[in-house]
């Protein structure tokens, strides 16, 4: 008897008569109109099932029903009436949700059975509001783990300017970005990674962890990118090949000294070099398959010489494809307006702004796939 049932009827015999028939079975309380009843809901509900009248002083029933749905929604919402009216009947079931209709006198089985069957369907609902609660506290603790793997900060390295950084569309993702340190290259040598996984959410974002501990210990092993990441997709293909997932990564490494750009290219957008003495963007292209599709995939290691004044973006597919609300892309020709115009500014602003241009291009579209974006001056 723990969940409470009110009863609302501006006729106080009518309250007496049913409090009395029901009080041993049922956990029962009793108002004299509608203001009172939304009150004692706000202070002291929940209540499981409102049964209440419909013709009472001031507030009648169907629009206090409406009422007790705004504010507590899970409550299952009764009439019983003196009215035979059918047109108030179609009222209440449309206006007020009422999940069940009694005409007065109604027997005192009947009335138990329907309080019973609305509490029936009150439990189950708030059992699915709990589930749905605990998924979605899981589901922000798992965002907030996963968000520990993005850096803080970029580091700072000699010669060169960086920026990154990753947006989600739901609490969890599958687009992540890095920059790897390794304290066997000492200062020579920054490791600069860009994921996406196929679709988003939870089986994205396990994908896309697994991922990143693989490659972060397979980086501390021998030889550079064309060996690394058929390593790294070999693991992969192994444990998801029969689940249908897969990984795009644009994978590259700078010796900071000589000023080499090395990069393999497993499936991802291509990088876009810009080089602002020339004013001339190049694609940093490669051959290579997804993580994931073919554990026997063969990559192709490309290396270039950068310069000063050269800003470098790895990004994934979500900037360009990001749609505004007349179904239009961003594109690559937008981005590369906003590199040209402002690639003066640093690594940081030059990331702020393009997110900034993409933001106010969907605006008031919400995000649909996640975005990431690291950006690399040359100093």
């Amino acid at each position: 008897m723990d969940d409470k049932i009110l009863f609302v009827d501006d006729d106080v015999m009518v309250l007496s008569g049913l409090k009395r028939q029901l009080r041993n079975q049922f956990n029962i309380e009793t108002v004299l109109s509608g203001d009172e009843a939304l009150e004692i809901i706000k202070t002291n509900g929940p209540y499981a099932v409102v049964v209440s009248d419909f013709l009472m002083p001031g507030m009648n029933g169907i629009e206090l029903l409406s009422r007790v749905r705004d504010v507590s929604p899970e409550t299952v919402r009764m009439m019983l009436t003196g009215s035979s009216d059918m047109k108030t009947a179609i009222k209440a079931v449309n206006e007020g949700s009422i999940f069940q209709f009694h005409l007065k006198p109604c027997s005192a089985d009947i009335l138990r059975q329907a309080i019973k069957t609305g509490l029936r369907k009150y439990r189950k609902a708030t059992r699915g509001h709990m589930q749905l609660n605990k998924v979605k506290e899981s589901l922000a603790h798992a965002g907030e783990v996963q968000r520990t793997l993005i850096p803080t900060a970029a580091p700072v390295v000699e010669g060169f300017d960086l920026a990154g950084k990753t947006i989600w569309c739901d609490e969890t993702g599958g687009d992540y970005y890095d920059f790897i340190e390794c304290g066997e290259w000492g200062q020579g040598k920054i490791g600069i990674v860009v994921g996406d996984v196929s679709g988003h959410g939870v089986s994205s974002a396990l994908l896309m962890t697994a991922a990143r501990a693989s490659l972060r210990e397979r980086i501390r092993g021998e030889g550079g990118p064309a060996c690394v990441i058929p390593d790294v997709n070999k693991r992969i293909s192994r444990d998801i090949g029969d689940l249908g997932f897969f990984m795009t990564l644009f994978y590259a490494e700078i010796d900071i000294k000589k000023k080499h750009f090395r990069w393999v290219r497993a499936g991802h957008e291509p990088a876009i070099l810009y080089d602002s003495h020339r004013d001339f963007f190049e694609d940093l292209r490669g051959q290579g398959l997804p993580l994931g599709v073919s554990e026997d995939s063969v990559y192709e290691e490309s290396v270039k010489h950068i310069s000063l004044g050269q800003v470098i973006l790895i990004g994934t597919d979500g900037i360009k494809e990001t749609c505004n609300a007349k179904g239009e892309m961003f594109g690559k020709k937008r981005l590369k307006k906003i590199i040209r115009d402002h690639a003066q500014k640093s690594a940081k602003e030059i990331l702020d702004i393009v997110i900034h241009a993409l933001e106010h291009f969907r605006f008031p579209l919400e995000t649909e796939d996640d975005i990431t974006l690291v950006i690399i001056k040359v100093l």
